[in-house]
């Protein structure tokens, strides 16, 4: 008969206030740039072939792709 392992927890002590704010603020940020790109969105049922409208959008999907690998690798380390 194997011994099983149920659970094993690690407590590591040390100040993450830093690491909170910062998460904070690149939270605010994502959630910024999704309002926009939803309004940008609005826009472009109205105006479909607009350039200007979904090059901002590239623009806003990208700014959004790299805060959510910013807030993920602070999640990490």
């Amino acid at each position: 008969m194997a011994n099983r392992i149920m659970g094993i927890t690690v407590e590591i002590g040390g100040d993450t206030a830093k690491l909170q704010a910062t998460l904070k603020c690149v939270n605010g940020q994502i959630k910024s740039t999704q309002q926009q790109l939803k309004d940008v969105d609005k826009l472009l049922k109205l105006d479909p072939g607009n350039t200007e409208l979904l090059a901002q959008k590239q623009k806003l999907l990208a700014a959004g792709l790299e805060m959510r690998f910013l807030s993920k690798e602070r999640h990490i380390l």
